[in-house]
């Protein structure tokens, strides 16, 4: 990065000195609040020699990714925040999060991820040592600008990409909730995120849950398919609500015989931590392979990678004449909204789902409603009076 001191003129005759910056083609300033006075006035000399002094030292700082007073410890004011640089405090912070019961392995890895996008943004704009008392309105501006125009999601790197709308809102939630932590540790007054407008911030895109209808399930069930492995687990799944990762991990062990039948008793969710247990109904058992004298160790469904599986059922899809964007997760909305349509109550469903929070049900029963809405409205249609 080039870092030149430069000058502005004023209307009344002083300079203004700040600091123009240059790196990959682009071009920001920091403007210093130092002064050069005209030649001819007094002491003119002695103030223009210690202004661009203070301002090659600045310069200095900048070179090396320190900001003003970073090395400076607390100040003697009572009210006076305590220097903590942001970098640090997001350690100590992840951390505690890492170590937390109250959080799941799922849950630690979005954070850890809200963590490195912002450390990436603090050596994109050479402050890695910035303090936490100096995030203000155009920080927090700056970062989601990041976010979404400038980071690339590198889990592939050979091809990175921008992060997804869905993904840019939950970071950006992330990002409020530790900054709140900040706030009520006394280390910030207040959370600058709540000065930013609405159209300041990442908006929240209604994602889309597409699921399969009664008639679907039955084409796609009759439909030919690339892997036949694939096609049971993924209708097994629209009868249970299990994700793919808990799907993957089954073993025969977790298959149980109880009063009422047979049931998949899960001590911990993959994504959640938490424990559940799903009754199997006969169309869930259809799709239960043979057990053939495996052992309780041995999984269930031997699956290939996420995307192979969804490769897999879109094929399927198009041959069973679905036009719906069908990945392996409308497995899991299937269940949910079958569930409800069919009478199940919001706690229930959300309890089989492994749901924390019954909004996250609540989304379902809003589908259900919509579409109770368009058949209502169908039979209007019939008549004219």
């Amino acid at each position: 990065m080039k870092i030149t001191i430069r000058t502005r003129a004023l209307k009344m005759g002083n300079r203004s000195i700040y600091l123009d910056f240059y790196e990959k083609g682009e071009r920001w300033s920091e403007y210093l609040n130092l002064f050069l006075v005209p030649d001819d006035a007094p002491d003119a000399k002695r103030l223009n020699d210690a202004s661009m002094a203070k301002a090659n030292e600045i310069k200095s700082k900048r070179l090396l990714g320190i900001d003003e007073d970073e090395t400076e410890t607390g100040g003697s004011e009572p009210n006076q925040l305590p220097k903590r640089v942001f970098a640090d405090w997001l350690n100590d912070y992840i951390e505690g999060i890492r170590r937390s019961p109250s959080y799941s392995q799922s849950t630690y890895h979005n954070y850890r991820s809200t963590v490195n996008i912002i450390k990436a943004y603090l050596q994109y704009r050479r402050r890695p040592h910035y303090l936490m008392s100096k995030i203000d309105k155009k920080f927090i501006a700056g970062l989601l600008d990041f976010m979404q125009n400038t980071y690339r999601n590198t889990k592939s790197p050979d091809n990175p990409k921008k992060m997804s709308q869905c993904t840019l809102h939950l970071h950006q939630a992330i990002l409020v909730r530790m900054l709140n932590a900040a706030v009520n540790e006394g280390i910030m007054n207040s959370n600058p995120f709540y000065a930013l407008g609405k159209h300041e911030r990442i908006a929240k895109q209604q994602a889309e849950r597409d699921y399969l209808t009664k008639d679907e399930l039955l084409a796609l069930a009759e439909a030919p398919t690339t892997n036949e492995t694939t096609r049971r687990a993924f209708l097994f799944c629209c009868f249970t609500g299990l994700r793919y990762s808990d799907v993957c991990t089954l073993a025969w062990r977790d298959i149980k015989q109880v009063d009422s039948g047979l049931v998949v008793s899960i001590r911990a969710m993959r994504k959640t931590g938490k424990q559940v247990t799903i009754p199997l109904n006969q169309s869930a058992l259809k799709w239960l392979p043979d057990r053939n004298g495996c052992k309780p160790g041995q999984r269930v469904f031997d699956m290939t990678s996420l995307s192979a599986c969804d490769r897999c059922l879109k094929k399927s899809a198009v041959a069973a004449g679905i036009e719906k964007n069908v990945s392996y997760h409308a497995s899991r909305h299937t269940f949910a909204t079958l569930s409800l349509a069919a009478g199940g109550d919001l706690y229930t469903v959300g309890k089989l789902l492994g749901h924390t929070n019954i909004r996250s049900t609540q989304v379902y029963a809003d589908v259900v409603m919509e579409t109770k809405i368009e058949a209502v409205n169908r039979i209007s249609e019939y008549f004219s009076i």
